[in-house]
């Protein structure tokens, strides 16, 4: 599914022109009332031309201004969706209630992550990986176990990866790559300190960054030059990462699976040799 709102989110920020932009603050900020309009009521509301509106759908890879309302109504139903989704138990809640809370949520946000996937940025991620010979990951707390989760898919199929567990070591090693280098960059709220201070020190270096966050524009989604979004199902103060944590570790199955389909032979050589090595081990 395209996801109209974060393509002219970023279209905006990027390489709108000046005349574009009138027509982007609208879409972006009056959504619901930018979706009721046909293009002729637009272009006179934004004071343009109905061909500047088309060209602005068509450079963020839309038939036209109907396929582009179609992805906001979708964008304003899926926000509207996972804002009725109930996430903490009431005190005292029967055990099977919070059980079924707990997994009902977690289903929710496995399904939705379809929703939220752009396939043309995942195979232009999944280039990326195949081009680079060195990987470096970045997490911390329960981000840190989906950047480790990463790491040991990626090193079952050769692929050499950095990751520190020590915060200082992280933010060392961030300052350390060369230009063209991809950093994969975990953080669901997208605003972590530590991770911003890394981001920013990998664009410093010429870096790539590829983030692994929750929908929506935060400021680590802003300064990546490529997104893997989860779902918006947890509030901002939380007992602990859940659904945000299955939905991480998802995506990386997913960008996993897809770098193998791309390279099988290589890969299953890969996996097959270290299946034996581990299964050898098993058996001393």
């Amino acid at each position: 599914m395209k996801k109209g709102l974060y393509r002219l989110e970023v279209y905006y920020k990027q390489s709108a022109t000046e005349s574009e932009k009138e027509v982007l603050r609208f879409l972006i900020n009056q959504t619901r009332e930018a979706v009721e309009m046909d293009i002729h009521t637009m272009a006179k509301k934004c004071f343009c031309s109905p061909a500047t509106i088309v060209r602005i759908c068509k450079k963020n890879g839309f038939s036209g201004f109907k396929e582009l309302k179609q992805a906001l109504w979708n964008d304003m139903n899926f926000s509207k969706q996972l804002m009725q989704v109930n996430l903490d138990a009431p005190s005292g809640e029967k055990i099977p209630n919070i059980v079924a809370n707990v997994l009902n949520t977690n289903i929710m946000a496995i399904q939705n992550i379809y929703n939220l996937l752009d396939f043309d940025e995942l195979d232009r991620i999944v280039a990326l990986l195949l081009s680079q010979r060195y990987v470096y990951l970045y997490g911390i707390g329960a981000s840190f176990l989906v950047a480790k989760d990463f790491q040991q898919k990626l090193e079952r199929i050769n692929k050499r990866t950095f990751l520190y567990e020590d915060i200082h070591l992280q933010l060392i090693s961030s300052t350390n790559l060369e230009p063209g280098d991809v950093a994969i960059t975990v953080s669901y709220s997208g605003i972590t300190k530590e991770i911003i201070e890394i981001a920013q020190n990998v664009k410093m270096c010429g870096g790539k960054i590829i983030a692994i966050t929750k929908y929506g524009t935060n400021k680590l989604s802003s300064m990546s030059d490529f997104n893997l979004f989860v779902p918006m199902l947890e509030k901002p103060l939380r007992v602990g990462a859940s659904s945000s944590r299955v939905s991480q570790l998802s995506v990386v199955d997913i960008v996993y699976n897809t770098y193998i389909s791309l390279e099988k032979d290589k890969s299953m050589e890969k996996i097959l040799s270290t299946n034996k090595l581990l299964e050898k081990k098993e058996d001393e």
